[in-house]
């Protein structure tokens, strides 16, 4: 091949000289006018191939031959006046928008597309700085100054010329006056939207130089334009067999970090379009959420919900962004589907992460910082949450993760970013994603009596960011336990045959997984509701209806929090119904999952009124007011007594309501905590000074 382009050289370069003169001559005199402010010129693939359909074949398949003939095309047309000299008028040629034919997938880059034009989709998993990469190298003679130049491999060491022209071999490598671009290196992944089963993540690194570094960022998706290349590994003192590749990008494009645009046929979109017009839409979308998990009609209901999630990129008039993702915690006893769910969550949703427990980290959930091996340099590296930006992070055994690791979760979960501080680099990143977490009680069941902050090992001020909580409880119960059983071995049994599953059966979800994947994503990429004034009425009603009700029993049973989170589930609920308008059935749909999460998680059981307190705080106002008594009953006693004896105590709460068990159960939290301490068995002494409580 190579004769044959020396050969036809003069020809491949009239072709991209008329090219560049009858099609692009404009952009050419602004290249050359904004250089070296603009330094490339892009060039859509679509427009070469209508010129001449070989030259642009031949410019994908053998690059390292034509790029060079395209870009001295372009520097020989309209070299504007401003340019000093012309040598320094070195323009880039940026080619983009490939047809289909020539993409791949990450994990299919191979020998088949090696130094050949490509076009790969990804995210980015980490970056690099910048570095100088030696583009020309110049070498003085030792014995007679002759200047030589060489032009250094882009993965290998730099080699001093073979001989100079009086026939010796000893140079100095002049760096001071050889030539430097800025070079970044960079890694993609392939989309977590792509990735189904037990699909190990495929990587690449990537190459990036002079106008095309510092474009990108953890996290972010890309579509990119580049040249497959490889890179020798080293074995011993020689090089292996097995090479390395890496991408020598072109062209970048950032996509939207939305959900996959999953492909939907004409007549998928009229069978969505069909189904949304239905009365049953929601009943049938309930049903398809784990239709293997008998049950948890509410749960699936806000699952479903969640999937679609509210309308995005509302700003309000000061540049604040509202959170459009609804988060939702499952809490509650071992055994009972919470898992299965989340599993099922994963292959449903167009774009999901999954971490459990223990084997996930902070820097595995966020970002992190680590060494890079060429360089010696810090690189961030992505995190889960920053991957899945723009789909759904499920969190099993959300409790068994460390404090360290839960903490990075606060700003992630709320504002949606991560602001990241390490190893002297300073920057952020967007978690634009969804969470459904899973976890059990710490002493084994959920106990209904006791407030849920204090059964996980779970700070209160995380628990408080979820819209939803939902306490999953194996209740005893005869008639219950029969339909249970009878669901389970029906999908044992129907799983165990060959034969067909009947239609009608209620193992079997009325929609088929891809076909519901694809309504969600053609839900959140068509639809974006908005508020009626029926709907706010509504909502307006029921904010201020509870805080009435709080203020008569002195609690707080609702915050500004859950009226934001009832909002997110009205206008996915008008997603659902492929509405461009939030009705008065959307707000009430949402109102009815907001309440009945009120009702089971935030009452309080002494006193049977809502209070928000029990997530927000940890324990219900009356539980707070009563420990004051407490703590004022012992420092009046402290007033008359150097130590407090523990009777003494119970006599002066019993005075002011409250009972023995509650008085002894307070004192004994207080010595754990170590806000009281005991001299001497039955008495009791405050470990804070007075100014403290």
């Amino acid at each position: 091949m190579e004769e044959s382009v020396t050969i036809k050289r003069e020809e491949i370069y009239a072709q991209f000289e008329e090219f560049f003169s009858t099609r692009k001559n404009e952009e050419l005199t602004t290249l050359a006018t904004l250089f070296p402010q603009q330094p490339c010129l892009e060039l859509d693939y679509s427009e070469l191939q209508r010129f001449n359909p070989e030259l642009a074949d031949n410019l994908v398949a053998y690059p390292d031959k034509y790029i060079p003939i395209a870009e001295d095309a372009m520097r020989s047309l309209n070299t504007h006046a401003l340019i000093i000299a012309k040598e320094l008028y070195l323009p880039k040629l940026r080619l983009f928008n490939l047809p289909d034919v020539y993409s791949a997938s990450v994990q299919n880059l191979g020998a088949s597309q090696l130094d050949k034009i490509i076009k790969v989709e990804g995210t980015v998993s980490w970056i690099t700085d910048i570095y100088p990469r030696m583009q020309t190298a110049l070498w003085e003679c030792v014995h007679c100054w002759q200047i030589t130049t060489t032009t250094p491999d882009k993965t290998e060491p730099i080699k001093p010329p073979t001989q100079c022209k009086c026939g010796r071999n000893h140079f100095n490598l002049l760096e001071e006056k050889s030539e430097f671009v800025n070079l970044q290196r960079a890694r993609i992944q392939e989309l977590v939207e792509k990735l189904r089963g037990n699909s190990p993540t495929s990587h690449v690194d990537l190459w990036l130089e002079t106008d095309l570094v510092n474009k990108i960022s953890p996290g972010e998706k890309l579509v990119l334009t580049g040249v497959l290349r490889l890179k020798p590994n080293k074995e011993g003192k020689g090089k292996s067999s097995v090479y390395s590749k890496y991408m020598d990008v072109i062209h970048l494009h950032k996509m939207q970090q939305e959900f996959e645009e999953i492909e939907i046929s004409k007549e998928e979109e009229q069978r969505i379009k069909e189904l949304a017009s239905k009365a049953d839409v929601f009943e049938k979308i309930n049903k398809s959420i784990a239709p293997s998990i008998y049950g948890y009609n509410e749960l699936k209901q806000a699952v479903a919900l969640q999937l679609f999630g509210g309308t995005p990129n509302k700003r309000l008039p000061d540049g604040h962004t509202i959170r459009n993702d609804t988060h939702i915690l499952l809490i509650g006893d071992p055994g009972i589907g919470k898992s299965a769910i989340l599993q099922y969550i994963v292959r449903l949703a167009p774009k999901a992460v999954f971490t459990s427990g223990k084997g996930t980290s902070g820097v595995g959930l966020t970002a992190s910082a680590e060494k890079d091996e060429l360089t010696g340099g810090w690189i961030l590296k992505a995190g889960a949450m920053v991957l899945a930006s723009g789909g759904m992070v499920l969190m099993d055994e959300f409790d068994k993760m460390s404090d360290d690791d839960r903490s990075a979760l606060h700003e992630a979960m709320e504002q949606q970013k991560i602001s990241i501080a390490k190893a002297g680099m300073v920057t952020t990143f967007q978690t634009k994603a969804a969470i459904l977490a899973a976890a059990n009680p710490k002493f084994g069941r959920f106990d209904p009596n006791t407030p849920p902050a204090s059964q996980f090992d779970i700070p209160a001020t995380l628990i408080s960011r979820f819209d939803l909580i939902f306490a999953i409880r194996d209740i005893l119960d005869e008639a219950h336990d029969r339909k249970l059983v009878e669901h389970i071995v029906l999908g044992h049994t129907l799983g165990a045959s060959k034969e067909k599953v009947p239609v009608d059966s209620e193992i079997l979800a009325p929609l088929e997984p891809e076909f519901l994947r694809k309504y969600v994503a053609y839900a959140r990429r068509t639809v974006f509701p908005q508020l009626t004034p029926e709907a706010i009425d509504k909502i307006k009603e029921f904010y201020i209806d509870l805080r009435q009700l709080g203020k008569k029993s002195n609690t707080f049973p609702i915050t500004a929090r859950q009226v934001e989170g009832v909002i997110r589930l009205a206008e996915a609920s008008a997603k659902v119904r492929l509405s461009q308008k939030v009705e008065l059935q959307d707000a009430e749909r949402a109102i009815g999952l907001v309440s009945f999460v009120l009702h089971d998680i935030f009452m309080d059981k002494e006193t049977g009124v809502i209070d928000s307190d029990i997530v927000n705080i940890g324990q219900p106002k009356s539980k707070v007011d009563k420990l004051r008594t407490l703590i004022n009953v012992i420092n009046s006693l402290e007033k008359q007594f150097d130590v407090v004896e523990v009777d003494d105590v119970v006599k002066e709460c019993a005075a002011v309501n409250i009972d023995e068990p509650s008085c002894r159960k307070m004192i004994d939290d207080l010595k754990r905590q170590g806000d009281l301490y005991e001299p001497r068995p039955g008495q009791v002494k405050t470990a804070r000074k007075k100014a403290d409580w």
